[in-house]
């Protein structure tokens, strides 16, 4: 990645800049996030299913012990 040299901006340039990257970065996550909702729900409609019956089927899983243990772990040393 090619380096900026930042050192000729006054203050004010630079905070405009961080808040043009913040205002990029949260838009591309919406973006990332949407890409992400679409692929997932190709997904389940490819298998013939719903999101509904997706999650009902895991949280079945969860409720049975399948989902990987629940709560905190207990406390191991010499007061436990």
């Amino acid at each position: 990645m090619a380096q900026i040299d930042l050192s000729n901006y006054n203050l004010g340039e630079l905070k405009g800049l961080q808040f043009d990257v913040e205002k990029e970065l949260k838009e591309r996550q919406r973006h990332d996030l949407r890409k992400a909702r679409e692929q997932v729900m190709a997904i389940v409609q490819e298998a013939g299913m719903s999101v509904d019956e997706l999650l009902a089927e895991r949280n079945k899983d969860n409720a049975a012990g399948k989902g990987g243990g629940r709560g905190r772990p207990k406390k191991a040393g010499p007061e436990a």
